[in-house]
């Protein structure tokens, strides 16, 4: 599972990855030294669909700090998985089918897991709501942090969700449209995109160059032992305080934030 990670593919898309981040989106990436060696959750928020502008430039940032030769590992949606060039490129990147066998088995060899648990219900959240921390019902990431004992380290971002403005919810279109059942996409919200204007948030479209912002916040060491992963009421709490960090992060960043689209 882990083998399709490919370093040399990785540094022949390097030179595209640090322009997207660094130069279109102008990203800027500090608390870097908070990431820790050895196995990890690394939980970030997930902006502006199916774009990533926050998700490349903590990667370039992470390849810059450790190199591309340091195994580590994300988990990919169903969606990304159910595209045959795309699910191979990105497990050449370090994707994996997003699932709880997965995450065991990244930990469990000792090497960081990135993740994104609020999914669709965070990338296609409206704009109004573009400084919440959107995770819905999803605790699977505290679970197997408290299973292997991992560190989970927060990841926080602006200005990735505007790279187009999402408009509404969406979820009675996703509704319509069978989207949760076939796909796992629980909204399908209207966004301004370029260049077609009005259309379904996530449909094919340009990137704004917004600006970008990441912050990596200090680790969190959850005090519970590995047997909690099974006790709904130890989850929910260690899910509170990782979510009410993050929020309080996020809103630190976003206070700092003057203008959309030029930071």
């Amino acid at each position: 599972m882990l083998r399709a990670r490919d370093p040399a593919f990785i540094r022949k898309l390097r030179p595209f990855v640090k322009w997207y981040a660094e130069r279109y989106f102008r990203a800027e990436v500090e608390g870097m030294e908070n990431l820790i060696p050895g196995a990890s959750v690394l939980v970030g928020t997930h902006n502006g669909g199916m774009h990533l502008a926050d998700t490349y430039a903590f990667a370039n940032a992470f390849w810059d700090r450790f190199g591309t030769e340091m195994p580590a590992y994300g988990l990919m949606h169903r969606v990304v998985s159910a595209v045959p060039p795309v699910r191979d490129a990105f497990l050449r990147l370090g994707a994996l089918p997003a699932s709880p066998d997965a995450a065991d088995v990244v930990l469990r060899a000792g090497h960081p897991l990135f993740v994104l648990p609020g999914g669709d219900l965070d990338a296609l959240k409206p704009y109004r709501d573009r400084h919440k921390i959107v995770f819905g019902p999803r605790r699977g990431f505290v679970r197997v942090a408290i299973r292997h004992g991992a560190p989970i380290v927060p990841i926080v971002s602006v200005g990735a969700h505007e790279v187009m403005f999402i408009l509404n919810d969406g979820e009675w279109l996703a509704r319509l449209l069978g989207l949760r059942r076939f796909l796992r996409i629980a909204k399908a919200p209207f966004a301004f995109s370029f260049p077609f204007g009005l259309t379904i948030a996530g449909l094919p479209s340009l990137p704004l160059p917004s600006k970008v912002h990441v912050r990596v916040l200090p680790p969190i060491r959850l005090a519970e032992p590995p047997r909690a992963a099974n006790d709904a009421a130890a989850v929910e709490r260690a899910f509170e305080h990782v979510r009410s960090v993050m929020q309080q992060g996020l809103d630190e960043l976003a206070s700092g934030r003057k203008r959309p689209l030029l930071g």
